[in-house]
């Protein structure tokens, strides 16, 4: 006979799919960028896959200890670990941070466990700029006439023309690309959308594209630029231009390196930090740094004879 006034015991059971579920659902009312709910996704499962075997059943009996110890896994060399850069483990980190704060605030988790916990620093590694005469031998190498060749041509065009991020040329719809303006509307970070100016030479790379994207099989699909079965994701863009760079007999550019060498032309050209930061989308001063300081030397040394004082003395 049961105890007077006993409570029953509960079955420990295993929760970790109801609260990614529910996570999720959260952020897509909140209207976060797929992306955005992918990246979270993945640190969500990884710490899953860390912590049950540990018999964590439930987001909610994670520890900080627990925490600790995946932070210590994610960089390990694998078998023992991950073998994470730092900045995907700094990104690991926003992830959780980002889903725990749900958790708290939304599910009634007394506590997070990063609380107090510092995001691990990431080392400050500078992206090469890409110099004109690489992007010039690689411009050369895409005149060819075929549907995939001026595909190809007019997304390196956008890269170099606007700054950017893989993920906005990816999400370029029909809709989106103003020829007469000569202006494409980008959907960025945060769900932001911008608008940004393209020259004459993209304009017509551009309008060549769109004379071959009509005998696409899926030309009235609202993705701009187009695979062999539908709209080209980022993935296929980035194949692309390892791909073409092989071909062209350049050193691999990845897709950012577009958006740090804009920067650096922008900014050694004259162009203000204003207008950049409008036209790449940045809300702070730091970002213009960030970008801007791999070749930050180079452009010093050539605005050196306009303003040494030098030049005031005989």
């Amino acid at each position: 006979m049961a105890s007077r006034g006993r409570k029953p015991l509960l079955k420990p059971v295993d929760t970790w799919l109801d609260y990614q579920i529910l996570f999720t659902g959260y952020l897509e009312a909140m209207n976060r960028a797929p992306q955005t709910i992918r990246t979270y996704g993945v640190a969500f499962e990884q710490l899953r896959e860390f912590v049950q075997p540990r018999g964590v059943l439930s987001p909610m009996y994670v520890t900080r200890d627990d925490m600790i110890a995946w932070l210590r896994y994610l960089p390990a060399a694998k078998p023992e670990g991950r073998g994470l850069a730092p900045a995907s483990v700094a990104q690991r980190f926003r992830s959780i941070q980002a889903f725990f704060k749900y958790m708290v605030n939304i599910e009634g988790m007394s506590a997070s466990p990063l609380e107090k916990l510092s995001q691990p620093k990431v080392p400050e590694s500078l992206v090469p700029v890409i110099d004109a005469s690489t992007l010039q031998v690689l411009m050369d190498s895409l005149k060819g006439t075929s549907l995939e060749d001026r595909r190809d041509r007019a997304i390196v065009s956008l890269f170099i023309d606007t700054g950017a991020r893989l993920s906005e040329i990816a999400g370029v719809k029909v809709g989106d690309v103003n020829m007469d303006g000569q202006e494409v509307t980008l959907l960025g970070k945060g769900r932001k959308v911008r608008q940004v100016a393209f020259v004459k030479p993209t304009k017509m790379d551009l309008q060549r594209y769109l004379m071959q994207r009509r005998q696409h099989v899926a030309a009235d699909e609202e993705a701009f630029f187009l695979g062999r079965r539908g709209g080209l994701k980022s993935s296929g863009i980035h194949q692309m231009l390892t791909r073409r760079c092989d071909a062209a007999g350049v050193p691999r550019i990845h897709a950012h390196q577009f958006r740090h060498s804009y920067a650096h032309y922008y900014l050694l050209s004259g162009g203000t930090e204003g207008d950049l930061m409008r036209d790449t989308g940045w809300t702070t001063r730091a970002m213009v740094d960030r970008y801007g300081r791999s070749a930050g030397a180079a452009r010093a040394k050539a605005a050196h004879p306009a303003h040494s004082p030098r030049q005031l003395v005989r």
